[in-house]
């Protein structure tokens, strides 16, 4: 029997798998794709999802070839590409320098479809995973002691039953193990959209004005240019109104003359459609993320509007979580309860970032509104759709009306274009609306999640947050927070991330160097304890500890005494510190009563 198998190849289901592997757990990873996405999709990875990235060693591939910040800096607002600029501002908040120095990598842009060739060449490069790409997972049958998953290799027919402990769910939005299960997902659905893939030089269209995102504001279409590559890699994104509006009705020509009046010229020649690809933009979050021996993890537990960008971090960052834990149980280091806590940890985060997403969505439409796009005018005719009247008419005369509908709720853009004073005096208005960079990227929406119960200690004493903690961040080790990074040094002299002594299967105990007798010696007295084992790492000066605080920021970031100490997570989440002890005995005590706390024999409170 297999200890995991994980259903679904995106960016979640990858890095789950990798995690596992650097953890020393097998995995049986199945997708139903014969290989990698090549609709570009996602494409901003968030700071805290590049840490993730950098300890299964690829953060470093995806920073050397990423785009430049120059390049994709910026967020625009148009008419169409070649016409009027209506606003460009900066993605970045004017403190990005500072906002580097909090982790030992950075955000950056990077397409899907890139990302996921780069992660299949590293699973299949890994011996402890069994990918198995091109197979359908059609049935999931489970009781107390397995889980059974009948796939279908599709080149080939076969059929074939695995047998596993644990199967993780990150087979997207729509996902058929969720819907097997008979677990729900709620939430509003906001639009279906069309994905319109093309491949085109752009660079005279766009020199001086070069911009991650084009939000595009003219009557004949609305929605955004996403520059995936720049200058010739690209993603129109527009909205459909089905029933009336199919997908499989969107013919390349219509496609094409959709693209041109975002560029504003037809004078391409070589452009070309890759492919137009559907997808639907909601909020949605499954009723539960664990059902016995299956878990949800990604697109899979929760869908959120990509106004943010935060839909692809998230289910990173939930592998993250859910990895260590699924290792100290098949590695019989901890209680299976201590799953329950990934989604006590999880749900909450996510919930914010759809929350967060969806704020995002509304001050776009408050831009289309102050533009003059009749949204409400948009929400009576999804009900005229939908009524049975509007279905008796024929076909043809319901989709006419329909594309007439959405071309009167959009006219008023045309005021945008106006050359006159009335145009001067809306186009005014519009750019003292627009967000500015510190709302494009909220630092503290990206490194401040804090669990707050699960797999933590919690402390009553008040959460040290800033004002905002969604637009700032305050580094903290209250415990559920992420560990501030600092740099340190090694004997030999090399500078080093405290992230990279964390142990893959352990805690790791962090003091000063006044500390370390007892510390070190309470890790002894306690190395037999049942539970993921403990190292201990003193910090302080040079020849004073294990390593050298480089900046000497440990001892004001730490928040506890000389003789204190925090218990770091192998995710580097922090489960537990106390300010000081006063000797040895009352170190192994106090430990030995945290330790017993996160074993999990039971479920969590």
């Amino acid at each position: 029997m297999h200890p995991v198998v994980v259903v679904g190849a995106g960016p979640t289901g990858l890095t789950l798998s990798l995690l596992l592997a650097r953890r020393g757990v097998p995995s049986v990873l199945v997708e139903h794709n014969a290989e990698p996405k090549r609709h570009p999709a996602a494409h901003i990875l968030n700071t805290r999802t590049m840490e993730v990235f950098r300890e299964i060693g690829v953060a470093q591939d995806v920073e050397a070839t990423c785009q430049p910040q120059s390049e994709v800096g910026h967020i625009s607002w148009v008419v169409t590409i070649a016409g009027r600029q209506l606003g460009r501002q900066p993605a970045a908040p004017p403190d990005y320098d500072e906002i580097l120095a909090l982790s030992p990598t950075r955000a950056v842009l990077y397409p899907q479809n890139r990302l996921e060739r780069l992660l299949w060449q590293r699973v299949r490069e890994t011996p402890l995973i069994d990918f198995r790409p091109g197979c359908l997972c059609e049935a999931v049958e489970q009781d107390s002691q397995q889980v059974a998953v009948t796939i279908h290799r599709e080149n080939t027919g076969d059929r074939e039953q695995i047998e596993s402990a644990w199967l993780v769910a990150c087979d997207g939005a729509s996902s058929p193990t969720r819907r097997a299960l008979g677990i729900a997902a709620t939430g509003p659905v906001f639009h279906h959209m069309l994905g319109l893939h093309f491949t085109a030089d752009l660079s005279g269209l766009i020199r001086g004005r070069e911009s991650a995102l084009y939000w595009l504001m003219n009557p004949d279409v609305t929605g955004v240019l996403i520059s995936y590559w720049m200058p010739t890699e690209w993603v129109l994104n527009v909205p459909y109104f089905p029933p009336q509006q199919r997908a499989e009705d969107f013919t390349e020509p219509m496609c094409l003359d959709l693209i041109a009046h975002a560029l504003g010229t037809r004078d391409l020649p070589d452009l070309r459609l890759c492919d137009a690809s559907p997808w639907v933009m909601s909020a949605r979050m499954a009723e539960t993320f664990q059902q016995g021996r299956v878990l949800l993890a990604g697109d899979a537990a929760h869908a959120m509007p990509p106004t943010g960008g935060l839909g692809l971090n998230t289910g990173v960052q939930d592998a993250h979580n859910l990895a260590w834990k699924l290792a100290a149980v098949c590695h019989g280091t901890a209680a299976a309860a201590l799953l329950v806590t990934y989604e006590l940890e999880r749900r909450p985060v996510a919930q914010r970032n759809i929350d967060i997403s969806v704020r995002n969505l509304e001050r776009t439409q408050s831009l289309q509104r102050l533009a003059g796009a009749n949204l409400k005018g948009r929400e009576w005719l999804v009900t005229i759709q939908n009524s049975w009247l509007f279905r008796l008419l024929p076909t043809a005369w319901q989709a006419a009306a329909v594309k007439r509908a959405v071309q009167f709720g959009l006219r008023r853009f045309r005021r945008l274009d106006d050359a006159g004073p009335r145009g001067d005096d809306l186009r005014a208005k519009f750019a003292a609306h627009l967000p500015t960079g510190s709302e494009h990227y909220r630092v503290g929406g990206d490194l401040g999640a804090v669990y707050r119960s699960g797999a933590v200690i919690p402390e009553n004493s008040p959460l040290p947050q800033a004002n905002d903690p969604i637009l700032n961040y305050r580094p903290t080790t209250w415990p559920g927070a992420r560990l501030p990074h600092f740099w340190v040094m090694q004997g030999d002299g090399t500078r080093v991330a405290i992230y990279d002594f964390l142990p893959p299967e352990g805690y790791l105990l962090l003091i000063h160097a006044e500390g370390q007798p007892a510390w070190e010696a309470a890790v002894g007295r306690l190395a037999s304890h049942k539970g993921l084992p403990v190292s201990c790492l003193s910090i302080g000066g040079r020849g004073q500890a294990d390593v050298t605080d480089c900046d000497g920021v440990w001892r004001q970031r730490s928040e506890v005494e000389a003789t204190g100490a925090v218990l770091v997570r192998p995710d580097g989440h922090v489960a537990w510190r106390i300010p000081q002890i006063d000797n040895e005995e009352q170190a192994v005590a106090a430990l030995a009563t945290a330790l017993r706390h996160l074993a999990f024999a039971e479920s969590p409170a």
